[in-house]
């Protein structure tokens, strides 16, 4: 029989192993679960493993590390700059330790009315043609230097919106055409073009969100109506497959139409 002092010290005991057993349980599946989620270092190169937060592009991650976006896509076999998900490992090359990335945040709408200005008196636009750029990357810089190697007089768009690759996911970039309020080949039609090869691709929802922004915005200062924007290649004389068979046209119109 256990006497009242044993039985005490006994149940002290087992509960003292019953929470060191716990607290050894939760460390080994917590080390689990970080083994888990961060592959090893990678053989031969130097950095550290990036996971991806909340509204973290590609681009923003490289700019912060000051790492060619390129490079970083060649090491963690990325084909595609717009998808890639939270918690995900990005491996960094050369990086000596984590940094912070800076969320992205939509653009306003305030935002793209100081992009496009105000109401060119004279203007009278009544036509948006959108298109794709074809690639899967790209920015107003490079556009603007193709154009001129094919003698089209430089940046063909108006505007260009970015997918995260050499401008921001969503970034507007205001071509000279619309600074000078020149017209292309088609009178009266403002081209935008958004970064990226939509038959291979999806729009990212960055630079949809703001498409929608900025052809509101245009909408609203020269009266254009819905049936005035249409894809590159529903222009009866192109035979195109601009702006890609991936792109939202049709919620594109249901947005703009709310």
């Amino acid at each position: 029989m256990i006497k009242r002092g044993e039985k005490i010290f006994l149940e002290q005991k087992l509960s003292v192993w019953f929470i060191l057993s716990l607290s050894f349980i939760i460390l080994f599946i917590a080390g689990c679960a970080t083994i888990q989620q961060i592959p090893p270092t990678r053989a031969g190169l130097e950095g550290i493993y990036h996971i991806v937060g909340s509204g973290q592009t590609l681009w923003r991650i490289a700019k912060t590390y000051n790492v060619d976006i390129n490079e970083i896509m060649r090491v963690n076999k990325i084909s595609d700059p717009t998808q890639i998900g939270v918690g995900q490992p990005i491996f960094i090359p050369r990086a000596k330790m984590p940094l912070s990335i800076e969320p992205f945040r939509p653009i306003t709408q305030e935002a793209i009315e100081k992009l496009v200005g105000p109401k060119y008196r004279f203007s009278k636009w009544r036509y948006i043609t959108l298109h794709h750029s074809a690639t899967l990357e790209g920015n107003a810089e490079c556009f603007d230097r193709d154009h001129r190697s094919r003698r089209i007089g430089g940046l063909f768009y108006h505007f260009v919106i970015g997918n995260g690759t050499l401008s921001g996911d969503g970034e507007i970039e205001v071509g000279w055409r619309w600074r000078k309020q020149e017209q292309v080949n088609r009178p009266l039609d403002i081209q935008i073009c958004l970064v990226g090869n939509f038959n291979k691709e999806t729009v990212s929802n960055a630079q949809f969100d703001t498409l929608v922004k900025l052809i509101k915005v245009l909408r609203k200062q020269y009266n254009i109506p819905l049936r005035s924007i249409r894809k590159h290649r529903d222009i009866a004389d192109k035979f195109t497959e601009c702006p890609g068979n991936n792109f939202p046209f049709h919620r594109l119109l249901g947005e703009l139409k709310k």
